[in-house]
């Protein structure tokens, strides 16, 4: 009897699928599902001659907003796909980039007929769940006999990469993940290619434009007219030209604001005769921009920065863009946070603190202990991030004592003065200003208070602050410098523009004076 019940217990272990047998991610990534989806795309009837997308999928829904973990996980599938002859990807993820010189667009990436979704999960048991399977968009279906299935545990990393939010650049230009101010090539590229693939389908007749350089928007956009009609111009969709006898229809770019920086620009082609054949064509494209004033808004509709008090002697740039900077909404608002001021305290129970701890120095005078205070006054109930980007030595965020692997959020009441000790000598030599800009290299320390008022989306920031090196002591420590900053504040950036009803954020530049 008991080598029957052996037999048959081997017998279930061999049936059993190989989901539950495998528990290393990468180890089933590698050497089952991407050869499974390489030889699918190739072999499998539905797929033949059909252009394909790579995306994370929420119920059969392209998520452009996700986590470090699927976006990763998906980029690989993608960069296997691309290395596999014979698969068709559509062009925005590599299938077929804009073209250049004066070669007619390619438009036939743009099609896209399937999804090939990934979707990760967390389980009930604990445990977590990775699903990869490809969606027919014409009838919404799941594909018969496409997609495969792993079930385990995911080591520390992937976990912390499962717990960041990442923007889907395949979906730059969405609401979700803007264009930047600085990335004025890449939108005019975007457009110039929606565009020109509108114009090739019209069959009516050809289209001599004159571009509308003129109308400028009061920003970075000014030179997006010209740069769209360049592109496409070596597009071979449409003649240029400053003949007057000869133009049948005009570009023109307008930017629209949608909330606070975030602003929707349509690039259309109009008809000058009403009467002709030719039809009006536009695209869009969302794009995050500074606090500048469009021309026809008002001067009490104006949202820019105002001129503020300075106690130093450096002349305020006339223009976020006159340094190196990254725009994040809600600069001095003051919707959460009043401006912020640094002080001196040797009151133990504000230098005592869970976090001020371990920021306790001792002045050149005296043994006196004391601690340095960034302070501000609170018109709302928020949670506030203090972050540090120290001159020369990169952006950190501040902790306590223990050095906890999380960042440690300051809850603030309405009223009540917000009071969080930093790492800072005395007051008395240096000088301070408050700042409406984050610098990617600033000259001087900087300090920042992000303030959040809504909790679901203070965790989705206290997720992405754990990404930067913390400093909980008197100490410098290295911080995000270059590539990583800027990536790091490119994420930062389409974060608060989601939730930009609910931050506010401040900042003082500190320098010591000899």
């Amino acid at each position: 009897m008991s080598s029957r019940i052996i037999t048959v217990a081997l017998l279930l272990v061999a049936a059993m699928p190989a989901v539950a047998k495998e528990r290393n991610l990468d180890r089933w990534f590698d050497q089952e599902l991407v050869p499974f989806v390489s030889t699918q795309l190739v072999e499998h009837p539905r797929f033949k001659g059909e252009t394909v997308m790579f995306v994370v999928l929420e119920d059969k829904v392209p998520a452009s907003v996700s986590n470090a973990l699927a976006l990763s996980l998906r980029d690989r599938l993608l960069d296997a796909a691309l290395n596999t002859a014979g698969v068709s990807i559509g062009w925005r993820q590599g299938g077929t980039p804009p073209a250049r010189g004066t070669q007619p667009v390619d438009c036939t990436h743009d099609d896209v007929h399937y999804y090939i979704g990934v979707e990760v999960s967390q389980r009930i048991d604990g445990g977590y769940g990775i699903s990869v399977r490809a969606l027919d968009l014409e009838d919404r279906n799941w594909v018969t006999g496409f997609g495969m299935k792993w079930r385990g545990q995911l080591s520390t990393i992937q976990r912390q990469a499962m717990r960041r939010t990442q923007a889907d650049r395949t979906f730059r230009g969405a609401r979700d993940v803007p264009f930047a101010a600085d990335q004025a090539d890449l939108l005019a590229a975007h457009l110039a290619h929606e565009l020109s693939c509108a114009l090739l389908r019209e069959t009516s007749g050809s289209y001599i434009v004159a571009a509308d350089y003129d109308a400028g928007t009061g920003n970075s956009l000014d030179a997006t007219v010209e740069l769209v009609g360049n592109n496409l111009a070596s597009h071979d969709a449409l003649e240029l030209t400053v003949d007057g006898d000869r133009i049948n229809a005009q570009l023109s770019g307008k930017a629209h604001r949608i909330d606070d920086a975030l602003f929707q620009y349509w690039l259309t082609v109009t008809p000058t005769d009403p009467a002709d054949e030719l039809s009006t064509l536009s695209t869009s494209a969302y794009v995050l921009l500074p606090g500048y004033r469009l021309a026809e808004e008002s001067a009490t509709e104006h949202r820019a920065p105002p001129d503020l008090p300075r106690t130093d002697s450096k002349p305020r740039p006339t223009s976020t863009l006159a340094r190196a900077s990254i725009t994040i909404p809600n600069a001095g608002h003051d919707a959460l946070l009043g401006p912020l001021r640094i002080l001196e305290s040797d009151s133990s129970a504000a230098c005592d603190t869970m976090v001020g701890a371990a920021m306790q120095r001792t002045t050149y005078y005296s043994s006196r202990r004391s601690c340095s205070l960034l302070s501000a006054d609170t018109h709302r109930d928020a949670i506030i991030f203090v972050l540090e980007h120290q001159a020369n030595y990169g952006l950190v965020r501040l902790g306590g004592p223990a050095c906890h692997e999380r960042i440690s959020p300051h809850v603030v009441t309405r009223g009540q003065p917000m009071r969080y000790p930093i790492p800072f000598a005395s007051i008395g030599n240096s000088r301070t200003r408050e700042t409406l800009e984050w610098l990617v290299s600033p000259g001087e320390d900087t300090y920042y208070a992000f303030a959040v008022s809504d909790t679901r989306a203070a965790r989705q920031f206290a997720n992405h602050f754990d990404e930067l090196p913390m400093r909980c002591s008197g100490t410098l420590r290295p911080g995000l410098e270059n590539n990583a900053l800027h990536r790091w504040l490119d994420e930062f950036a389409m974060l608060a523009a989601r939730h930009a009803r609910h931050v506010d954020w401040r900042a003082i530049e500190v320098k010591d004076v000899l």
